[in-house]
């Protein structure tokens, strides 16, 4: 253990694990139902919108270490555009509905922007503006923040409970088994983010 002498006193040091606790009212038949929902949409939902924040951040990364113009950038996304098409469209289909809208909330809060931004940003505000009609006739929209504090607390609090590595126990108690592992492709296999092993 750590310590520190000040004086003639030796103080240990030492750091606690933080203890979270999330108020929560008793919850019906219905409410659990819908909380378990939550938690196995989730886990679709969460490490696909981690590997696309890695995408982007990788992306502008690239465009700022070797000082892209707009035009490089452009060839360059013209360029690998069909790939990512190819690579994640068949991954997404499989999503259901609500896994798909709960992924793009999830998206906007790793990336610290909107979908609707991160589309006009890397292709255009026609493209953007395609996808957020789509997206509107699904009930979603790709144009709203990400509020930690409002309407997606509950996805803060399931985020919380990964970020901690405590997220497949969750669904471990609950489901009586480990999330499935999501698909990835190939040549983004390496370093995929994904939760700890249960602890049973």
């Amino acid at each position: 253990m750590e310590y520190i002498i000040d004086g003639k006193d030796t103080i240990f040091v030492d750091e606690i694990t933080p203890s979270v606790i999330h108020p929560r009212h008793t919850m019906n038949q219905r409410e659990w139902t819908q909380y378990y929902r939550r938690v196995y949409n989730f886990s679709k939902a969460y490490p696909y919108a981690l590997l696309v924040s890695r995408v982007v951040r990788e992306t502008d990364s690239l465009f700022v270490a070797d000082k892209m113009s707009k035009r490089k950038q452009d060839r360059y996304l013209n360029k690998i555009k069909d790939e990512l098409i190819k690579d994640f469209e068949p991954i997404f289909r499989n999503l259901t509905l609500r896994q798909g809208l709960m992924m793009i909330r999830l998206i906007d809060r790793e990336v610290g922007m909107t979908p609707y931004y991160i589309i006009r940003h890397f292709y255009s505000g026609v493209t953007a503006g395609f996808w957020q009609g789509i997206a509107r006739m699904l009930k979603g929209d790709l144009k709203r923040p990400y509020d930690r504090f409002g309407e997606d607390k509950d996805l803060e609090e399931l985020v919380g409970y990964w970020e901690r590595g405590e997220f497949e126990k969750l669904y471990y108690d609950i489901f009586g088994e480990a999330p499935k592992p999501i698909l990835v492709p190939e040549r983004f296999r390496e370093d995929t983010p994904s939760a700890q092993s249960p602890r049973r």
